[in-house]
């Protein structure tokens, strides 16, 4: 097999091979959001109570869900945040019945989620709206990331079944040619004598003929004087 079919066959393998195993990760991650139980709502990420502020990092692939104490109202603020990274309240998103059923949790009502759009480290803060203490938590949903690892794994697994079908394709098209041997034609003229066909050659075989042929040298002229 030659060179192109053996990379293109060994490039579709590993393409295979990874996008298998992100699909599995993406979908572990997504089957870990059990709609009977509170991982529905993402699982604990940090838990307090106000006035308080937790610092950590934040991945732009996660839903990280705010909830606070049942009745109670608290201000979430991002700290050094954005329009891109900062808190949005349910009432903006118009999902605050989202978890009414499945994932609610008994003494806390969902309020909205921090959204993240440049990963890295953040401070939020949580105020009382009329002070005192109010149990706050964080929730992490990492189903929009388990999502889009599974699309990236089909993907790759896509590619890799493409270029697995070109290799063979290319593989039965670029078969190997089987070597000629290259070997010397000598003619022989009707006499039995060799026919040299190098005209260079020739002209050396007939200056030595001639040479062999030139009468025998009777000496010197010199000495054919004395």
């Amino acid at each position: 097999m030659r060179t192109a079919p053996k990379v293109v066959l060994g490039i579709g393998g590993v393409l295979l091979v990874i996008g298998i195993a992100v699909t599995m990760l993406g979908g572990a991650s997504i089957d870990n959001a059990n709609p009977d139980s509170e991982d529905w709502s993402g699982t604990l990420m940090w838990e307090g109570t106000t006035p308080t502020t937790y610092e950590g990092n934040f991945d732009w692939t996660h839903t990280y869900n705010v909830w606070v104490e049942e009745g109670e109202s608290v201000q979430v603020e991002v700290l050094d945040g954005d329009e891109y990274n900062r808190f949005i309240s349910c009432e903006e998103l118009e999902d605050c019945w989202v978890f009414d059923e499945d994932g609610a949790i008994a003494g806390y009502d969902y309020i909205g989620e921090i959204w993240i759009e440049d990963s890295g480290k953040f401070e939020v803060t949580f105020t009382a709206e009329h002070g005192g203490s109010v149990d706050v938590m964080i929730r992490d949903d990492s189903f929009f990331g388990g999502f889009l690892g599974m699309m990236g794994g089909f993907g790759a697994c896509c590619f890799g079944i493409l270029f697995l079908i070109l290799g063979g394709i290319l593989a039965v098209t670029m078969k190997d040619e089987p070597k000629v041997q290259m070997s010397t034609i000598t003619p022989i003229d009707s006499d039995g004598s060799v026919v040299i066909q190098n005209p260079v050659a020739a002209e050396s075989v007939e200056s030595t003929s001639a040479d062999d042929n030139s009468p025998p040298n009777d000496g010197d002229w010199w000495e054919k004087e004395n």
